[in-house]
């Protein structure tokens, strides 16, 4: 009996041992791919500005939103696709220099300005904090290398509205929804940090000019990826 029950105490080890290995051959292969799997970093932008369709249009009307950048202000996504694949129905785009610095405009020269949306992206190999700018106010005044490298927060961008026939009091309201991604990349397992703005501003229909509004910054964390 004792025999026996060694014979089978044996034969579950080396059943133990068989799954063990096997599952580490597995697990092997599995880190094997992801070791040498390189994800390139993603730019990713979204633009929906509603409220315009209410704002007659005198002579050429230009509405400008931020773009996203390094801390240097360098454009993170190329000039040739913010201008190429951001062409929204009824209004032409270019990058401008400003006085807050460069914006995306999009400018109409038809009766009514249409909505705007509009998305697309590109991949990135720079690996570096980015947002949208410009940054017009950081909480506490930091600098804005200082806040790109923060776990996140809200800061102040800007916007910009022209050309349009003034409206009455109760027009529509402008809301600007903007969402900009970047990062994410992976080499060797590593994974990148993604760095993410927000917009979701409202102004009344009747501001123009340049406009302060907030953007919320969030930062999650890359490291090991398993």
């Amino acid at each position: 009996m004792n025999e026996q029950r060694k014979k089978i105490r044996k034969a579950i080890l080396i059943g133990l041992a068989a799954v063990c290995i096997l599952a580490l051959m597995i697990f092997l292969i599995f880190l094997a791919v992801g070791f040498v799997e390189i994800i390139s970093p993603n730019n990713s932008y979204a633009i929906e500005i509603t409220g315009l369709s209410s704002l007659a249009v005198n002579g050429t009307a230009t509405v400008m939103v931020p773009i996203p950048a390094n801390v240097d202000g360098v454009p993170a996504m190329s000039e040739e696709v913010l201008t190429s694949r951001y062409q929204a129905f009824g209004w032409q785009t270019a990058v401008r220099e400003t006085p807050c610095g460069k914006m995306l405009a999009f400018t109409t020269t038809g009766d009514y300005a249409p909505g705007i949306s509009v998305s697309s992206g590109e991949f990135e190999k720079k690996e570096e904090p980015r947002l949208l700018v410009p940054v017009l106010a950081t909480p506490e005044n930091v600098s804005v290398e200082e806040f790109s490298r923060s776990s996140g927060g809200t800061y102040t961008t800007v916007v910009f509205l022209d050309g349009f026939i003034p409206p009455p009091e109760n027009a529509t309201p402008i809301t600007f929804n903007l969402r900009y991604q970047g990062g994410g990349g992976m080499k060797h397992l590593i994974k990148e940090n993604v760095w993410t703005t927000t917009v979701n501003a409202t102004v009344p229909g009747t501001a123009s000019g340049f406009i302060p509004i907030p953007a919320e910054y969030h930062v999650t964390p890359g490291g090991l990826y398993l």
